[in-house]
């Protein structure tokens, strides 16, 4: 979620009782039609609709948590605002400024902004090397980034609304869906193109539209893996690593690191054995 400063502060307004559009223009000293073109934004959204000439906050776990959280925290609007909320969610687990860029896809720049705004509140605090949420002083706020994040796992505006989330930021949107839709097919949906043909049972789907590297597919692939937690996929990624290890050096993950394991005869809960792997293998000519 990506509110502006005004939009927040509308909800604000809203929160202390304010839902008149004129009312709320004159306290915000902006004009209707700022007013209005912000409220708009707002409805779209889902957070609120508009009649005679009032707001009125729609009834989602999301919307009156923030509503009420800017009632009774009014200072909460500078960290929210623009690329914050995103943020904040980022920091439910905290992090070192690389892991921010990466997980969020906000600028550095504007990360150093929102984490100076967040620790002059003492919403952020900074724990070792990294950032993190101050628990004992904004739980409200935590719950409701929580709350927000649960949400966002399960819908976003970039995608039909019937597709699984993978892995997301601002910049791109890893998802599957029974349907065809206009996105670039990635990880098990073309490893079939990489000597490694799979029939799943949906396609997995990746935007912004471009066309992708192997190691952006080999990490799709992880991403899902995560998520759908299925052995036969793990086979599959085995598969695709030996195959092409030499262009895949530097990926980091756990998933990726206990497949390493098991080929130094490892035996893990949840993923296959070596002998799986093997087995599989000489259907595909790979060697191990």
């Amino acid at each position: 979620m990506r509110l502006s400063k005004g939009e927040l502060e509308i909800l604000r307004e809203i929160a202390d009782g304010n839902r008149d559009i004129k009312n709320i223009a004159l306290a915000l000293k902006k004009s209707k039609v700022q007013i209005y073109r912000s409220g708009q934004n707002l409805i779209e959204r889902g957070l609120i609709e508009r009649s005679d000439g009032t707001y009125i906050i729609l009834k989602s776990t999301v919307g009156s948590l923030l509503v009420q959280l800017l009632g009774d925290f009014p200072s909460l609007v500078d960290p929210f605002s623009d690329s914050g909320i995103e943020l904040l969610i980022s920091l439910l687990e905290p992090k070192n400024i690389s892991e921010l860029i990466k997980t969020s896809g906000i600028k550095r720049a504007q990360i150093f902004k929102k984490i100076k705004q967040g620790r002059a509140m003492s919403l952020i605090r900074k724990i070792d090397n990294k950032y993190g949420l101050n628990e004992k002083l904004w739980a409200k706020a935590i719950d409701f980034l929580k709350e927000l994040k649960k949400d966002q796992e399960i819908t976003d505006d970039r995608v039909p609304g019937n597709s699984t989330i993978y892995y997301k930021n601002e910049r791109e949107i890893l998802f599957s869906n029974k349907e065809r839709v206009e996105a670039t097919i990635t990880a098990f949906s073309v490893y079939g193109l990489y000597g490694i043909k799979i029939l799943p049972l949906k396609e997995y789907y990746y935007l912004p539209k471009k066309k992708l590297t192997k190691k952006q597919i080999f990490m799709h692939s992880l991403y899902i893996a995560e998520k759908e937690q299925e052995i036969r996929y793990i086979i599959f990624i085995a598969l695709f690593y030996i195959k092409y290890k030499k262009e895949l050096q530097g990926i980091k993950h756990i998933i990726l690191d206990n497949i390493k394991n098991i080929f130094e005869g490892k035996r893990l809960s949840g993923y296959p054995r070596l002998e799986e792997i093997k087995e599989k293998a000489e259907l595909y000519d790979i060697k191990i």
